[in-house]
């Protein structure tokens, strides 16, 4: 699953603070701005902010599709 920037700013967090995670395995910021990573790769950076994203984006990707 692609979590995106547009999901990380409406989770709350900011340009500085996700520039923490980057860059890592090759992905730069705005690689991350244009493409998004997946949530296994937000995962596997090991921060606690950075799971708790991919765990947020993936539940409600999870609701919207019981919805339809």
């Amino acid at each position: 699953m692609i979590v995106t920037h547009d999901d990380a700013k409406a989770f709350g967090y900011c340009n500085a603070g996700l520039r923490k995670w980057f860059p890592r395995d090759g992905v730069t910021f705005d690689d991350f701005r244009q493409y998004g990573v997946t949530a296994d790769w937000l995962r596997a950076t090991g921060d606690a902010m950075a799971c708790r994203l991919a765990d947020a984006v993936e539940q409600q990707r999870e609701q919207q599709q019981e919805m339809t």
